[in-house]
């Protein structure tokens, strides 16, 4: 047989291989270790919740000039009127009055807040009517106001060549919005029969009545 030789080092392992191979495991150890801690925070992370924000009622606490639908009516509704069945957008109900030239339509509507207030309502319900709008120093002399214990009211008639508006808001302090009672009809003679029945039934929206000027 030939003579094999070996050398003594062929049989050696390279210690700084076994070195790095172990610090090379020792790293992988840790970084799946540190893979699975984030993976464990994801998943923790992942189950908390937030409590739920508690479910409230638009109508309870409407913003500002939005309309409000609500089964109550705490008017009195005057001798004769109807109410109209059929449903109308924004308005809590329809009424008609009986009248020579034929029924008036009378709406009721809500809305959250004030609405802008006196000044600017009135001056909303010129322009529909193509009147030009009146200042600060013009609004008592153009509306008469009643009130009673958490209520604010006030009544208006306007009168243009397209018209003639009856118009009446009440706010109810309690919570916080605004009824109105309207109607346009087309000329002055209509408008005074219906006036007082109009403005009554505003008024008894906050139990006031009779005419006053509060």
């Amino acid at each position: 047989m030939p003579n094999i030789q070996r050398h003594p080092g062929q049989h050696r392992i390279n210690v700084p291989t076994i070195a790095t191979i172990a610090a090379c495991l020792i790293a992988s150890a840790q970084l799946g270790c540190e893979r699975r801690g984030i993976e464990e925070q994801t998943v923790a992370k992942g189950v908390e919740r937030a409590p739920d924000a508690p479910t409230q009622d638009p109508a309870a606490n409407p913003q500002p000039g939005t309309p409000v639908d609500s089964p109550e009516q705490p008017w009195t509704v005057p001798d004769g009127w109807t109410e109209d069945p059929e449903p109308r957008q924004m308005r809590l109900a329809t009424y008609l009055a009986p009248d020579p030239g034929g029924p008036v339509e009378v709406a009721v509507t809500r809305f959250g807040g004030r609405v802008g207030g006196e000044l600017a309502n009135i001056n909303r319900w010129r322009g529909q009517l193509g009147m030009p709008p009146i200042a600060e120093a013009d609004l008592e002399a153009a509306l008469v106001r009643f009130s009673s214990n958490g209520y604010d009211g006030y009544q208006t008639r306007l009168e243009s060549t397209g018209g003639v508006m009856l118009a009446a808001g009440v706010y109810e302090e309690s919570i916080d919005q605004t009824w109105f009672v309207r109607a346009t009809v087309a000329d002055a003679e209509t408008a005074d029969r219906l006036e007082a029945d109009l403005f009554a039934m505003a008024r008894s929206i906050a139990g006031a009545e009779a005419e006053d000027d509060g």
